[in-house]
């Protein structure tokens, strides 16, 4: 009496392949879409921050519905820029604000204050 139940046959083998190849597939491609695409995210949000100066004393705050609702601070120069929501509340009218280009640091002086905001730590806290 041979048991049959262990024996795969050539077209069992290929089915078992041709499911291995699918999930290998569809797994590269999950891997190389959503991880690229977040790395490439990463690299043109920090490449824009990077490329952003301004500086005046901020004489406003709101949101454009126009644009999404985004928030924006508007400086006395007419200048305006969207802060990350983590910054909102440590922006305050009156402050004087310097954001340099090439950096990622908007400097936020208040009275005899110096606060340091950086772009950077939020953007990197995408990648975790």
């Amino acid at each position: 009496m041979k048991n049959e139940s262990f024996n795969v046959s050539n077209k069992k083998w290929k089915i078992i392949l041709n499911i291995g190849i699918i999930i290998f597939a569809v797994f590269f491609f999950m891997k190389s879409f959503i991880m690229d695409t977040s790395r490439s995210r990463y690299k043109k949000a920090l490449k824009n921050i990077q490329e952003q100066s301004f500086q005046g004393i901020v004489v406003d705050k709101g949101f454009e519905k126009f644009n999404h609702n985004a928030a924006m601070i508007y400086l006395s120069n007419k200048t305006k820029f969207s802060p990350f929501g983590q910054f909102w509340p440590k922006i305050k009218i009156g402050d004087s604000i310097v954001k340099k280009k090439g950096q990622t640091i908007i400097t936020v002086y208040r009275n005899t204050e110096k606060i340091i905001l950086d772009n950077k730590e939020i953007l990197d806290s995408w990648e975790k």
